[in-house]
């Protein structure tokens, strides 16, 4: 069986995926082995090693590589203009005479010279010496795939719809695209549109804002999101649609800033100007109704073109879940389905999607699959966590399944703060059982307290993890975004007799971002969420990501298990292990 490797080398996001036999195995951020959030612009070399690993392979193994346009070690670029070509060698024996590391050089500058030499990229890069370097073996095949296409692909491919719409926006992908609008049928994707230009990127555009409200863009925006609920967004949208609107014929994004990357600098100093003296509130949901505004006026016109009535989402921009839902709630729409790795993290599994088309063509469209789970990073076994715990110094108990299951539901019940840590880690943004922290949903305060806790600032509750066979009964039009929402990708109205009694898990907006868990793909943390419905009547717990404020959710023991430590949780139910905090004594 082959094996094909993917890998995502973005400025922002760096991740690997293996596929095995046209199945895939293993996906992992670069920033789960690191310990460094959203690391980027780099070949991630410990996530290559850590999927290979996991699927039972090693780098001479690997017999397909696909990869984008990235950053690259300058070394494997070659130059296409002469004189730029001898600068560089000149520049990198200097480096090396004198004892520094290469430097890593934006493809896209290399992508875009070759364009102008009449050559392709890959004419450009020096295959044998990555292949030789990185060890792999000679005759493995390298190719690379445009970012908006493997965006589009992803969504497309494992909606599972067989033919639907797809869009992906973010900031920018490759020769300044940042949109694209698609027809996806049977594993082909037909381009319909495409917006062009930093001053017309959607992305950038809601970067800016989370900039501009003092928060980290490219971390942040969700933060933007859930404060956009408490304004008023009539008060600047006039001004706002100057700086992001859908084109008169409803196929792009458009703004009054066009050209290269100066434009969205221009955007910029524009948005801070009309923003000064207003509350941010105001500011963030101006924002978000313009966002939704426009990318609904492109979906309105995709479907009245296409004639279809289930659209794919990806890039940057699906991780907007209230936009998704204004999406679901149009009358055009019948379905909906976001890719869980929206970001460019996700992009490794569609580099390898893409290989594995080029080296058996025709795959794509006889293999159409629908994403069942994204537990696809590393599990541990019980001597690696039970070493990990004698090291800790911490007190444990090893339970079986089913005393672990009541244990872990009463503790909650009494309202203990959980860490959950279970088999394997998720792929992309969201917690989705296997490494979170749980609690119960009934008590508000809960999200200062923990918040406080984890040292983090939030305006959105945390999201809760319902029983999947419970969710009509819970929210309203589930049916447009059910498989969305096993991913947490998306927003639902909270039916009214339910927002007292789950508060904790209720924006202001009477919303939730609710995980809808399925025996099927994770028994366990379905067991203890059902068992805590027999305790207390309701049929979901809370659930936020296992980490603190600003790093990566924890992937191995003894970064979960530190979270007992420093006081993060009241308890920690990891593999068949118990082990309470200290300072909060035992339950029993």
């Amino acid at each position: 069986m082959s094996v094909v490797l993917g890998i995502s080398n973005s400025g922002h996001d760096a991740s690997a995926a293996v596929l095995v036999g046209g199945r895939l195995v293993a996906a992992i951020a670069e920033e789960r082995l690191c310990r460094i959030k959203c690391i980027g612009g780099m070949i991630p070399e410990q996530a290559i090693d850590e999927v290979l690993r996991i699927a039972g392979a090693s780098r001479r193994d690997v017999d397909h590589i696909g990869m984008l346009h990235g950053y690259y070690p300058e070394e494997y670029l070659r130059r296409p203009a002469l004189g730029r070509e001898l600068v560089r060698k000149f520049k990198r024996t200097s480096r090396h005479l004198r004892g520094k590391q290469t430097e890593r050089i934006w493809s896209e500058h290399v992508l875009r010279e070759a364009m102008e030499h009449g050559l392709a990229f890959e004419d450009c890069f020096r295959y044998r010496l990555f292949l030789k370097n990185e060890g792999f073996r000679p005759d493995a095949k390298v190719t690379f795939h445009r970012h908006h296409a493997i965006h589009a692909l992803l969504a497309g491919y494992y909606s599972g719809f067989g033919e639907c719409m797809v869009i992906t926006a973010d900031g920018y992908g490759d020769l300044d695209e940042v949109h694209t609008s698609n027809v996806y049928r049977n594993g082909n994707l037909e381009v319909t549109a495409v917006s062009h230009g930093y001053g017309q990127s959607a992305g950038m555009f809601y970067q800016s804002i989370t900039e501009l409200l003092g928060f980290r863009p490219l971390r942040h925006e969700g933060k933007v999101l859930g404060l956009a609920a408490f304004g008023d967004p009539s008060v600047l949208l006039d001004s706002f649609r100057n700086a992001l609107r859908a084109s008169p014929d409803g196929k792009t994004f458009v703004s009054d800033f066009i050209g290269p990357e100066s434009a969205n600098r221009a955007r910029h100093e524009y948005l801070a100007s009309v923003i000064r003296g207003h509350s941010r509130e105001n500011v963030a949901a101006a924002a978000q109704q313009a966002l939704e505004d426009a990318f609904l006026t492109l979906v309105r016109q995709l479907a009245r073109q296409s004639g279809l009535r289930k659209i794919a989402l990806n890039g940057g921009v699906a991780a907007n879940v209230k936009l998704n839902q204004r999406i679901a709630a149009l009358t055009e729409i019948d379905d909906v389905f976001v890719f869980p790795g929206m970001s460019d993290t996700g992009n490794c599994v569609g580099t390898g999607l893409f290989a594995l088309e080029q080296a058996n063509p025709g795959f794509l469209s006889t293999s159409q699959h629908r994403l069942e789970d994204v537990y696809l990073g590393p599990r541990f076994s019980d001597a690696e966590i039970e070493s990990a715990l004698r090291d800790s110094g911490l007190g444990y108990e090893k339970l079986d399944e089913q005393a672990l299951v009541e244990r872990t539901a009463r503790a909650i019940h009494a309202g203990w703060v959980v860490g959950w840590f279970q088999g394997r880690m998720e792929f992309g943004p969201r917690a989705l059982g296997n490494r979170s922290m749980i609690g119960r949903p009934t008590d508000k305060s809960i999200n200062k307290s923990l918040n406080d806790r984890l040292e983090r600032t939030e305006f959105m509750p945390f999201a809760p993890s319902a029983l999947a066979e419970y969710a009509d009964e819970l929210f309203e039009n589930v049916g447009r975004a059910r498989h969305a929402a096993e991913f947490m990708t998306v927003t639902f109205d909270v039916k009214r007799e339910w927002h007292d009694r789950i508060s904790a898990v209720v924006h202001v907006d009477g919303t939730a971002r609710p995980q809808l868990v399925r025996r099927e793909t994770n028994p366990l943390y379905h067991a203890v969420i059902d068992r805590y419905r027999e305790l207390s009547g309701i049929p979901l717990v809370l659930n936020t990501s296992f980490n603190v404020h600003e790093e990566p959710i924890v992937c191995a023991p003894a970064e979960g298990i530190r979270a007992v430590s420093e006081d993060r949780i009241d308890a920690l139910a990891i593999g068949p292990y118990w082990v309470d905090n200290p300072r909060r004594g035992a339950f029993r």
